[in-house]
């Protein structure tokens, strides 16, 4: 009896279908907004039948599918005044491929300011603090920041009451606003910047005057001796910072504040301790910086940099 072997063929007798569909052509965006694009294509053709289409961008994880005969897909969460190429594989059953030519296409840019922060505060005052409150902003397309402004001027010496990493934001924002020089009377204003860089109107104006101090030395300067993310188990936003203590020719060491800076930013504010675990919203590398100040507002100079990098690779 002779054995007779069926190379090339499939376990049911047929040959395995290997010849892919038609290239798609004409893509052409058919709806287009600041955060999404919708591509269409026309159909391709296949010897046995086209079952799929994926749209996908370069630079971009993640595919957008639909099932024949569709040729029509959508891809959301862009950025607006951004270009992105997008192309168009097609599919038959065996998942033999054809990718398309590409398309490159440029979202509209954003140019909407934020809303503008209302009903601005004072709800306390300190020789060299003055606590701020206000109804927060509001955007088309997403988050905003806040920018307090002391006599006109952007100040970087404030720290929000809530703490970083804390989604979804209050509705009603608080912020310190630190390092006022005792006795003066300053004006309090705040503004709102979206992602864009649209900046809204400024808020009303309020003012303050903080109380007489004759302390006018600043503390020691703290070093920063150890600071990295939160590592293996921990959320990957975590900066975990460990620093020296400082001193001060009035006040005890366990007074002193110290203020942990992220990019400049008071991230958190420290009484009398020399480490904390803070977090930070910023994804790739954080410069972090200690500053010590005491009572009267008097600030030491920063402490030295140290960079770490954060991976927000998964959550808590």
């Amino acid at each position: 009896m002779a054995l007779v072997l069926a190379l090339g063929a499939s376990d049911s007798g047929a040959p395995r279908d290997r010849t892919a569909p038609s290239t798609p052509t004409n893509l052409r965006v058919t709806a287009l907004t600041q955060t999404s694009a919708t591509i269409a294509s026309d159909p391709s053709t296949d010897n046995v039948g086209v079952r799929s289409y994926s749209l996908w961008a370069e630079g971009l994880s993640g595919v957008q599918s639909v099932l024949a005969p569709q040729t029509t897909a959508t891809w959301a969460g862009l950025q607006p005044g951004t270009a992105y190429t997008f192309r168009v594989t097609a599919f038959d059953a065996q998942y033999n491929a054809s990718p398309s030519a590409p398309l490159t296409v440029t979202t509209p840019a954003d140019t909407a300011a934020p809303s503008t922060p209302s009903g601005l505060s004072v709800e306390d005052v300190t020789a060299s603090t003055v606590l701020l409150r206000w109804t927060r902003s509001t955007d088309d397309l997403g988050p905003v920041t806040h920018e307090i402004l002391v006599n006109g001027v952007p100040t970087d010496d404030a720290v929000s009451t809530t703490p970083p990493g804390v989604f979804p934001k209050p509705s009603v924002e608080g912020a310190w606003v630190r390092q006022l020089s005792p006795p003066t009377n300053d004006v309090f204003t705040v503004r709102a910047r979206d992602g864009a860089g649209n900046v809204s109107a400024p808020s009303n104006t309020v003012t303050a005057t903080t109380g007489p101090s004759s302390d006018t030395v600043a503390p020691t300067t703290p070093t920063l001796t150890r600071a990295h993310d939160g590592g293996v188990g921990s959320c990957p936003e975590e900066l975990w910072l460990w620093w020296t203590q400082s001193t001060d020719d009035v006040e005890s060491a366990a007074t002193i504040e110290y203020e942990v800076r992220v990019n400049g930013l008071i991230n958190e504010v420290v009484p009398g301790g020399t480490q904390t675990i803070t977090y930070t919203e910023v994804l790739g590398a954080n410069v972090v910086t200690i500053v010590a100040v005491d009572k009267a507002g008097n600030a030491s100079a920063p402490s030295n940099a140290i960079t770490v990098h954060t991976n927000w690779g998964s959550g808590c």
